[in-house]
């Protein structure tokens, strides 16, 4: 993933990843020792790296004699010298091309405050910001009173119910090809251009690879046909994005759209008739993460030619005046079924490593006001909404400002909005939102699927739903859903010759012991993985979609608190829920 200025820093230290779902690579030893580390797991050297390289960045763009050529070159230079990549040239070289026109365009506006750009990108690590004044916003609270809760009852038996196929992160490569070199020390491998295959347990496997590499298009054309014999009967597709391939060096729009393209026409042959309800992931865009406010007209530097793209792509399946939402800030919101709408929101704008999150960060595209009105229109009407969006409120890599304001809406409109749905993380997991004043009363759930990529360590998986149908007084909430996975390791023992076999890893209520998946059912979960090991680790192989090598590496105290966090974190600054989680499971602050 491509960082904005301080992409510069993360590719040079190693200390974060570059791509969503790649494992960071490793610290310089010599920034590696325990002395670098605080009590709670935060490596403090990398706050002050980040503001040196950012600093020498800005001096570097203030000089109006040095060349983008110029700066290119010292970058390719750090990443040598920090051997952060085998071919530095290709991917800091083409990483910086493809950045500075967005980050001189930025800097040029005098708008980014130098000394935010660390504790905004590294807000996990708290380096802190030198004028936090301007980052600071809110949105107004809806006029109409928050109606009384009332607990939902569950469906009775035989009443309708809805199957949802859930796609997430399929990250398709078209240059994928079997034999390739699966260790080419680049953020992606597995392709012809990866370089010579020294040892032979180096080579890609045939279905795919565990290691840094994505998906060939007849593993992604048998995991859709599949799908579409297990699942005659999904009454709609949702489609949480990343699409493309983790080439961030490399990323054109006629590739992009190219892919876009081809993936789309798959799902509508396989499923013919069937409604789909995507949103954009982040590496849809170009260069990759980058979603500009909508008055960012250049076209070099707007990001209108993807939301045009997307606009056109989902007409097959979108009723016609959701256009103009699309083509202004790439989300939408339609009726899927009487009483039940769909909003998909445009995520990217709270990412972190999108560059024009330290120009605006203040609601860009006036997304939050528009879900705000649409969830009081909603509510009016009676209506029932689920939330889909790429990457979850709350993550790391979604500002804290942003994901707190989300929150609020969210709490306001808890009776409204009976589920939401993300991928991004390629992992399979889920988030419990609470109340912002009964801070340990549960108020909403956020499933989030796992990857159809490998993309990396993982099992190619997807999702399944079962949710309450039409029906008066529906609740139109998740009732129960199901993880598919193809086992990668036997897939390719078994050869190009024989098919790969999915199969269903679990049923959420069945494999967990419950009744049912209410935000009460599934915070209960929660609390029960801090004190019984046995359920916790089970969640934790299904986590990463049981596959073999992450199993077989198992889950550390640090692991353990690191997962359980992730599941009541809503916004990274409220690390409240956090700290307890470590105080009631190790003895040691370390952990």
């Amino acid at each position: 993933m491509m960082r904005c200025l301080p992409f510069l820093f993360v590719a040079l230290v190693g200390s974060f990843t570059l791509l969503n779902g790649a494992p960071a690579p490793a610290l310089p030893e010599e920034l590696d020792d325990a002395e670098f580390y605080t009590e709670d797991g935060k490596n403090v050297v990398t706050c002050a790296l980040c503001a040196t390289v950012v600093e020498d960045v800005m001096i570097l763009l203030q000089n109006g004699t040095v060349t983008d050529e110029q700066i290119i070159d010292y970058i390719i230079d750090t990443c040598a010298k920090l051997n952060v990549f085998t071919n530095p040239d290709q991917v800091c070289g083409g990483l910086t091309a493809i950045a500075l026109p967005t980050i001189r365009y930025i800097f040029s506006t005098g708008v980014v405050i130098p000394g935010n750009i660390c504790g905004m990108l590294l807000q996990g690590q708290e380096c802190g910001l030198s004028d936090p004044e301007p980052l600071e916003w809110a949105i107004a609270p809806s006029s109409n009173p928050k109606p009384p809760f009332n607990e939902p009852s569950q469906p009775p038996p035989d009443s309708p119910t809805i199957k949802v196929l859930h796609l997430a992160d399929i990250h398709y490569d078209p240059e994928y090809l079997a034999g390739a070199n699966a260790m080419c020390g680049d953020p992606l491998c597995c392709r012809a251009t990866s370089g010579e295959v020294v040892n032979a347990t180096d080579a890609a496997g045939y279905w795919g690879d565990y290691r840094t590499c994505d998906m060939p298009w007849y593993l992604i054309e048998d995991a859709v046909s599949q799908m579409a014999t297990r699942h005659p009967d999904v009454g709609y597709i949702i489609w949480t994005g990343d699409l493309t391939p983790h080439d961030v060096w490399s990323t054109a729009k006629e590739e992009n759209i190219y892919i876009i393209d081809r993936l789309m026409t798959l799902i509508a042959q396989y499923f013919p008739g069937v409604p789909v309800y995507p949103t954009l992931g982040n590496h849809e865009s170009h260069p990759v993460n980058t979603f500009s406010p909508p008055e960012i007209t250049d076209p070099e530097l707007s990001t209108s030619w993807l939301y045009d793209e997307a606009d056109r792509q989902w007409a097959r399946w979108l009723p016609a005046e959701v256009s103009s939402t699309i083509r202004y800030g790439g989300f939408y919101t339609a009726l899927v079924q009487p009483g039940l709408r769909i909003v998909s929101m445009n995520m990217n704008y709270c990412y972190t490593l999108n560059y024009w999150t330290y120009y605006k960060s203040q609601d860009p595209a006036s997304s939050l006001l528009w879900l705000n009105q649409i969830l009081e229109e909603a509510e009016l009407n009676g209506e029932k909404v689920h939330i889909l969006s790429h990457i979850p409120p709350g993550n790391g890599d979604c500002w804290t400002i942003f994901s707190r304001e989300f929150s609020k809406i969210i709490n306001r409109f808890e009776s409204t909005v009976a589920a939401q749905f993300y991928g991004h993380t390629h992992k399979d997991e889920y988030k419990v939102f609470y109340d912002t004043v009964e801070l340990t009363r549960p108020v909403n759930v956020a499933f989030i699927a796992p990857s159809l990529t490998t993309y990396s360590k993982l099992n190619p998986g997807y999702r399944t739903y079962t949710v309450d149908g039409q029906r008066p007084g529906s609740t139109w909430s998740v009732l129960d859903f199901s993880t598919f996975i193809m086992n990668l390791t036997e897939a390719n023992q078994r050869g190009s010759e024989a098919a790969p076999v999915w199969s269903e890893l679990y049923q959420a209520k069945q494999e967990y012991g419950l009744t049912d998946l209410t935000p009460q059912s599934m915070d209960m979960l929660f609390q029960r993985m801090l004190t019984d090991d046995a359920l916790f680790q089970l969640y934790f192989k299904n986590h990463h979609k049981k596959a073999d090598e992450v199993v077989a590496e198992g889950c550390t105290n640090r692991c353990k608190s690191n997962l359980l966090c992730r599941i009541v974190t809503t916004d990274i600054a409220d690390q409240s829920k956090c700290e307890n989680i470590r105080h009631q499971l190790f003895s040691h602050p370390e952990f």
